[in-house]
Parts: structure tokens; sequence; C-alpha cells
């Protein structure tokens, strides 16, 4: 039996699961996460008002007037009675992961370039203009990352001490879970920001590698997390960045400069109040963020990259894959990327109201994940599971492309000691600055299947185009 196809058979099966949107239990007893919005400030008595009808406050945000209850579903109605001026209500929805699939593994024996960052153009911005993202910090929310991560990232590259998780009402209960992770999903999103190692023996370069990364862990070992657990992540950053600034510089290393901070999230869901309001406050407070679109197809896109102000990211591929069998290391994808990429139908397409705005990498990227939970170098940990290193696809992957590339051209706009970009400025950049693409279908080969297939798309699969990192910053005055 092919492995591609066997592999491709459970990928749709849990495709088909997730979009299915199960509520999971979260006790006996029936309590619900609500999240509750006012049109006014909180204050105590709101939270002695809250305890009364047996609720419990797992959340609070006072800049955005947000709060997360649990609380009995029947009492929801009762809730909003009580507190008044109520501006929206509505219980938590779940959020998840945005990667697509892993058709196989692959075997290291070459060189640290890979395709999808010869794609953008990562090593003219590396080698010609020196920019590693130095000095910017990225805060993925994901997964967190899994107690092994030292063996795939230099210890200096993630933020420890801001590192935390938010996991709903046991919130308050392991803060290092970050760093408990047993999914895998942000160990990969965070490879493709920094690079990683490969059995001690080399590394795989990243995207921008000198940035320091803060894994905030939104999403549990399940595989899922709550749309409230994501408004606290964003929350959290939000308020970090903004001591930042009052400090003059001094919270985050470097100090005597303030330090710019991306959120980076491949993760995604239905809207939500609470979220859109966390989302306004972190970007009005200098935070820039930058979102997956969903790999919903036609379905559209998901939230938060459906809202305006969010970077939204597309996914493309290179024709070129499975050209032989070290195409993702040795292959060089042409500088005239005519007829060069594709759109994989996983890919969200923007629905009338949405607007796409970027694509980047984001098929069969080549990345460290442990499925299984327990495979990790040295080379021979790797003799009791299949692997380590697999293809992996989705817009998930192709977000911390754009992550990485918006770092770099805020390393180059701090080179005066102070910075000038903002999230809408460095929107238009990314934008004006991508390859645009004029072709609309593309046949390539399909490991799943195993065969050649035609991928077709429309408009509403482009956004403005590929982002190309020389171009950007390059547009950085």
């Amino acid at each position: 039996m092919n492995p591609f196809k066997t592999l491709g058979i459970l990928v749709i099966t849990l495709l088909v699961i997730t979009a299915l949107t199960p509520t999971p239990l979260l006790s006996s007893n029936d309590k619900v996460l609500v999240e509750v919005l006012l049109n006014r400030n909180i204050g105590d008595d709101d939270l002695k008002l809250i305890s009364r009808l047996g609720g419990e406050v797992v959340y609070r945000f006072d800049e955005v007037r947000g709060l997360v209850v649990l609380i009995s579903e029947g009492l929801i109605n009762d809730l909003v009675r009580t507190l008044g001026n109520v501006k929206s209500v509505s219980k938590a929805g779940i959020v998840r992961p945005l990667s697509e699939s892993l058709p196989s593994n692959c075997s290291f024996d070459g060189r640290v370039l890979t395709w999808n960052l010869d794609m953008i153009n990562i090593p003219t911005v590396h080698e010609v203009y020196g920019l590693n993202g130095s000095g910017v910090y990225i805060a993925v929310l994901d997964t967190g990352l899994e107690p092994h991560w030292r063996n795939y990232f230099n210890e200096d590259s993630i933020a420890k001490e801001f590192a935390t998780a938010f996991l709903g009402p046991k919130a308050s209960v392991n803060k290092n879970a970050w760093e408990s992770d047993s999914d895998g999903h942000g160990m990969a999103v965070t490879a493709v920001i920094l690079g990683f190692k490969v059995y001690n023996l080399y590394v795989v370069d990243g995207v921008s590698p000198g940035v320091k990364v803060i894994p905030v862990k939104v999403i549990g070992n399940q595989g899922w997390g709550w749309t409230s657990d994501l408004a606290a992540g964003i929350y959290y950053i939000a308020k970090l960045f903004e001591l930042e600034k009052l400090s003059g510089g001094n919270v985050l290393n470097p100090p005597g400069i303030v330090n710019p901070v991306i959120i980076s999230l491949s993760v995604g869901g239905p809207p939500s109040d609470l979220v859109k309001e966390v989302i306004d406050y972190a970007i009005e407070v200098g935070v820039f963020i930058v979102a997956a679109a969903g790999n919903e197809g036609t379905e559209g896109m998901v939230y938060p990259a459906a809202y305006p102000e969010v970077i939204s990211v597309g996914a493309v591929g290179w024709v070129g894959q499975f050209s032989n069998r070290t195409w993702w290391r040795l292959a060089d994808v042409p500088e005239d990327l005519t007829y060069q990429l594709y759109i994989p139908n996983f890919s969200s397409r923007a629905l009338e109201g949405q607007e796409l705005d970027v694509l980047a990498p984001g098929a069969y990227i080549v990345l460290p994940y442990t499925p299984y939970g327990t495979a990790h170098p040295p080379l021979q940990a790797i003799k009791a599971v299949p692997s380590q290193y697999y293809y992996l696809s989705g817009t998930s992957f192709a977000t911390p492309h754009v992550s990485g590339v918006v770092a770099l051209a805020l390393q180059k706009d701090l080179s005066d000691g102070k910075l000038d970009l903002n999230q809408s400025v460095i929107e238009g950049l990314l934008k004006r600055t991508a390859y645009k693409i004029t072709w609309y279908n593309a046949t390539v080969y399909d490991p799943v299947v195993g065969g050649y297939v035609t991928y077709s798309w429309d408009d509403n699969a482009l956004g403005s185009g590929l982002v190309l990192a020389d171009k950007v910053v390059e547009g950085v005055n």
C-alpha cells in the first residue's frame, strides 16, 4: 500500500471531524464559558454579583471592558440582567491549529536552505542586507512547545521569562504548561521563524532566526482551545508591550530601546466580539498581528484572520515540488515566478465582505513535527518512532513566514533607534510589494494521490499576491 495514500485518508478523516466543531464539556454540572463585553467599566461589585450566581470569573480585561465567566448555561440570561448595560454576550467558541496534512516523513542529509525560503528571497535579506530579525519579538499563540524544544532551538531564542499558558478554567493552575505540549503544532510554527537543529548535525535556516519567540499556549494538548483563551493570550502580549513602551524599552531585551512585538496566529475559529475588542486594543498600543486565513477552501476565511485589521495569510505551493528526492533543499526556485506558483485547494478563499491580504509558502514545508510526542534528537532516539521531520501543509505554516518577514522589516525600521511602522503601514507595504499572480491553474505532482493534479483558483484566493522579503525590506524608508 502506498504510505502517502494511507496518510492522506487519515488526514481527510481528521479534517471532517474538525469541521463538525463539537462542543466539549467543561464539567459535569453543565457550566460553560461565556464572553461578556460591557458598555461601562468593570467594578468589584460585578465580581460579587457573578459569584452570587454561582459563576467564576476566569479572565478580566479592564481595557476592553470584557469578562470571561464560567457559569451554568441556564443562568446566562440572569447574568446579563444582573450585570446590566451589557454590550454583547456569547458562549466561547473553539479555535484550532490550522495545519492541513503530513503526507510523508523527510530524511535530512544536505544544505540548510529550503525551497520556501528561496521562493520569498530570504537569503538575499540575510546575506545582502544583513537582517535576521534581531531586536524583535514574535509571540506565537499556539500549542506551546514540547519539553524537548531545546533539541531544536537555541535556548536564548525563546523568551522563557515571558512564556505562559491560558487554558480556560484551569488557566491559573500551570503557567509553565507552555513547554508541556504533546501536539507539536506550535513547535513546527516556531521552526519556520527560527529555523531548527537537525540531530545536532546542522541547522536549517529560518525566516528571521534572530528574533526572540514568546510561546503562549492557548491550545490544549487535546488539539483545541477556547476563543476566550485566545483573547487572554492577545491581551497578555498587548499589556506586555504597553509596559515595554511605558518603561522606555526596559522590559524586553535589549534595554533602552522599545522592542517591537508581533503576534503570530496559526489558529482560527468562529468570530468572537471579545477577541475582536482585544485585537483592536493590541493594535492600538502598537502590537503587530498576523493570522492564518484558514484551511476551509471555498468555505471562506476563519477568525481572527477575517477581521480587516489583521494581516491575513493564505498559502501557495511550488510547481517544482517532488521533482526529485531532494527537491526541498537542492532544487532552485526560479527568480521569474511566472507559472511557478499554485494555490492549494485548502487555502481559504475570501468570501464577500472578507479580504485576504497576502500569500506565503504553505504547502509541503519541511519542519520538525512530533505527533507521537516522544521523538527527539539525538539520532538514536528515532529508532522507537516513525520519524520527527515531515512535509507539512496549511496556512498555519504560511503565516509564520509573513510574521518573520514583518520582523525583518521592523529590524530595519529600528536602525535609527525608533519605531516608525505600525500595523496599517506594514500591511500596506506587504501588499504593495507582493508578487502578483496572474494565472489561475497549475498542474503539480501530488504525493497523496501519487500522480499529477491540476489546481484551479479565482481572484478570491490570491489576495495581493506572494510576499517577497527583499521587496518588503527595500520598501522600509
